[in-house]
């Protein structure tokens, strides 16, 4: 299933990554090519109780590699009205998306006040419910307001909750591709006339030691702590956390005053694999199908790709299985050589909000003019025909040219079930740059709800 559409804005996003605290630091990381990887805190369990060197080991993981976000437990409960007793009942990925929704209307330059009471939806991508396997241990921890804070439809309904949102509001679950399959769910309101702007996250935290346990159990995750996307050292994944927001709005209902597109959503689509040999094992036809049904069924030009923000795990399975799609569908399409890259190599795989933070990177990488290199790429995959597939890792960073038309890039994204998401995004329109109109002397005038935050905005706008 594939939606075409040219009429949707990116009118703004924030992001809470490893090693980035807002989307500039995160574009920062990339163009420096720095790897945020790091290692799970002991501060977040006793990581001697659940981890063993040896791989085969029962009840333990093998490996502590992880990107991490330096404070997930920091919230300000009275600036959203929520109660202090209450906050602590919430799982801190809710919280998190309340603060990430509100810098991503700030970046649209959207007031909240002017969407409440209006049909705004709001699609989330999310797995993770490890902050309520906390409470399992420990039932009497459990409050009045346990369920509300530790279930994965109030992600999205609190959102909707909090800024009085009254349009659509569902959480996905479609492990790695749950923040892209929610997209292609907003874009279908949007292409449907059922609403005009959509609110598009994905969050995921890691809360407790059992995930880890369980995909080392099913040898996923990288021994050597790297996702080594199309390389011939890719030995798994390694797991990350974090947040990203995204709000559309339709081009129907205009730009708000003084916001500008960042760019274009042109194309969605999601498909699943069906049977395969295995139900964790790619589908390299499944994908293949979905990327016809975008580029040949929607007539999306593969010549006018920029690149491909591939999924990039860095596994022996996966990596060849995508190449092989993107090459036989896209690559193999064009006269040049189609540069892929992984966001993953940077940060690691955030699961359910990976595809969200490729998407991203996308966007500003076509802002910049310029694809940052998809780091560990050393030896390519001898698994993977590069130039027959006419396919080239972005080993190193690649200006991207500005010509007469519109320059477009791919977003893959994957679950380990089966469930297949692609999105094709492109430059915004050109637009003129407003004369500024206002005195030298103008004063600056800021707001904020208390007064320490106050101080910390004035400090933020000085430096």
């Amino acid at each position: 299933m594939a939606s075409l559409t040219s009429n949707i804005d990116i009118l703004g996003y924030s992001t809470r990554l490893p090693g980035a605290k807002n989307s500039d630091e995160f574009w920062s990381l990339l163009k420096d090519g720095q790897c945020a990887v790091s290692s799970v805190s002991p501060e977040r369990w006793p990581l001697a109780r659940f981890g063993h060197p040896q791989q085969s080991t029962s009840g333990k993981t093998y490996t502590w590699a992880a990107g991490q976000l330096d404070d997930v437990w920091g919230f300000d409960p009275a600036f959203f009205g929520i109660s202090p007793r209450e906050a602590v009942q919430m799982d801190p990925q809710q919280r998190l998306l309340l603060q990430l929704v509100w810098e991503a209307l700030e970046h649209a330059n959207i007031r909240p006040s002017d969407l409440a009471g209006s049909n705004t939806g709001v699609y989330v991508g999310a797995s993770s419910l490890d902050y309520h396997h906390r409470f399992i241990v420990d039932p009497p921890m459990a409050d009045m307001q346990f369920m509300t804070g530790n279930t994965l439809s109030i992600v999205s309904n609190r959102i909707s909750y909090i800024y009085d949102l009254r349009g659509p509001s569902f959480t996905v679950d479609t492990a790695c591709s749950s923040s892209i399959v929610a997209l292609h769910e907003a874009v279908s309101a949007i292409e449907s006339g059922q609403i005009d702007t959509a609110i598009v996250c994905g969050v995921s935290l890691l809360l407790s030691p059992f995930a880890f346990v369980g995909f080392s159990r099913a040898t996923m995750l990288s021994p050597t702590g790297l996702c080594q996307a199309f390389d011939a050292n890719g030995d798994g994944y390694v797991r990350s956390e974090g947040g990203a927001v995204v709000v559309l709005r339709a081009a129907r209902a205009g730009l708000p005053s003084g916001s500008k597109s960042h760019g274009k959503l042109l194309a969605t689509g999601i498909n699943a694999d069906g049977r395969t040999v295995g139900l964790s094992l790619p589908s390299p036809y499944a994908q293949a199908d979905l990327l016809r049904e975008i580029y040949e069924g929607l007539e999306v030009d593969p010549k006018e790709l920029a690149f491909v923000e591939a999924h990039g795990t860095g596994t022996r399975v996966g990596d060849p299985a995508e190449a092989d799609a993107l090459g036989k569908v896209i690559g193999q399409k064009r006269t040049d050589v189609l540069p892929i890259g992984s966001v993953k190599t940077n940060v690691g795989h955030l699961e359910p909000v990976s595809g969200l933070v490729g998407l991203l990177k996308s966007v500003m990488a076509l802002k910049q003019d310029l694809l940052p290199s998809s780091l560990h790429f050393n030896t390519p995959n001898p698994d993977i025909p590069f130039e027959e597939l006419n396919l080239k890792v972005a080993g190193d960073a690649i200006e991207l040219q500005k010509s007469d038309k519109r320059r477009l890039a791919g977003i893959n994204s994957f679950g380990f079930g089966g469930t297949n998401a692609h999105a094709v995004i492109g430059d915004a329109e050109p637009v003129a740059v407003a004369t500024e109109t206002l005195p030298v002397e103008a004063p600056l005038v800021l707001s904020a709800r208390s007064k320490e935050a106050l101080q910390e905005l004035a400090s933020r706008y000085g430096d």
